[in-house]
């Protein structure tokens, strides 16, 4: 609950183990809350994040969900036609389709002050703007924590306007000029973002996001990150400091090389991908028992393993972060709908064994 997930932000000792998830499977959800998915889509979700016992969320509904993409197919997203749907489960996911430039040439012809954040389709579904956060924070309640986020904090930006080629080529071809041209723009609108996330947001924390690494570690050299990156990390964050919030960075990839420099540049928390960054990695950069850390169920195994797997996983990383209050569990690629059913109750039935779920989780909030 709310509570549970406020005392876990600040130190306190919470009632159960705090956990995060994506949620965005239709019969988990219809499982547990009684209620059509489609048909009464914000109260299905709260239901259902309260009798899954998921404290810190960012789905916050407050409509109907429009339709799916039906599977195996894609259809041009309504509001923008850069980007596709494709299903994925309650709601599509967005992929971009047609990028901002053809080539590593256009890159220097591009106008970075004209882009606007609201222009982008990001797997984190709300704006970051003060009343929708403040009407998103009333309609959960005290079900959870909800947190808006920042997807594009610096290094973001440029990936999903150019996508990952065309950016590393430019980057690489005149690093000061797109710093310059690129970079430092977006780091001023970034840190206007966060502003208004400190201005709209109760919360004691502030998320954002950037996939610094790929599958393999940083993409690019160390120097390029203390020189292009780094530097920018602290005025963008700036507002939340001053406001004393704490900082939780989000992140794919293998950030084991980044992790003791990440947490020099004041991070508070991690949200990480598991097993992309090892669990050590991250417990021994992050090593206060009060360090907030969120993660550690590996989604590959989670759909693709046996119900047995699934609960020796969420059993193996209880008895990894006995000692470390400050660690909320979670699957990094979010519950979707392509998880078989089997799986997703051995990890809920595993969870509440570990104190993280109700043990009357399939009927406590239905209907």
């Amino acid at each position: 609950m709310k509570t549970d997930a406020l005392a876990w932000a600040v130190g306190r000792p919470a009632t159960k183990r705090v956990s995060k998830e994506t949620l965005n499977h239709r019969d988990l959800i219809e499982l547990v809350s009684g209620l059509d998915a489609y048909a009464h889509t914000a109260e299905a979700f709260r239901r259902a994040y309260q009798a899954l016992g998921i404290d810190i969320i960012n789905r916050v509904p407050l409509e109907n969900a429009p339709e799916p993409t039906p599977a195996g197919s894609v259809r041009p997203h309504p509001a923008n036609p850069d980007y596709d749907l494709t299903a994925l489960g309650v709601y599509d996911t967005a992929s971009r389709r047609r990028y901002a430039c053809q080539d590593a040439d256009d890159v220097w012809g591009f106008d970075a002050s004209g882009v606007r954040y609201s222009d982008l389709i990001t797997p984190v579904p709300h704006p970051c703007t003060c009343p929708d956060m403040r009407t998103r924070e009333r309609a959960l309640g005290d079900v959870g924590l909800y947190y808006p986020m920042l997807y594009t904090t610096l290094f973001m930006w440029p990936v999903e306007l150019f996508g990952w080629e065309i950016f590393m080529t430019a980057a690489m071809e005149d690093p000061g000029r797109f710093h310059e041209q690129i970079l430092k723009p977006f780091a001023a609108q970034s840190q206007g973002i966060v502003a208004k996330i400190v201005r709209g947001s109760d919360g004691p924390l502030v998320f954002v996001h950037d996939d610094l690494c790929d599958a393999r570690g940083p993409v690019f050299r160390p120097d390029w990150y203390e020189t292009y990156i780094f530097p920018h990390y602290a005025e963008i964050l700036a507002p939340a400091q001053r406001a004393g919030r704490r900082v939780v960075l989000v992140a794919d990839g293998n950030l084991s090389a980044l992790l003791p420099r990440l947490r020099e540049l004041g991070f508070g928390g991690l949200m990480f991908e598991s097993p992309a960054t090892p669990l050590d990695a991250v417990l021994a950069a992050f090593e206060r028992p009060d360090d907030l850390l969120i993660g550690g169920i590996e989604t590959a195994r989670l759909t693709m393993g046996t119900p047995t797997e699934v609960k020796e996983m969420v059993r193996g990383l209880s008895n990894g972060i006995a000692d470390r209050p400050g660690f909320a569990i979670a699957s990094g690629g979010g519950l979707h709908g392509n998880i078989p059913m089997a799986n997703l109750e051995a990890y809920f039935d595993a969870r509440a064994e570990i104190g993280a779920t109700p043990r009357d989780w399939r009927t406590t909030c239905r209907a």
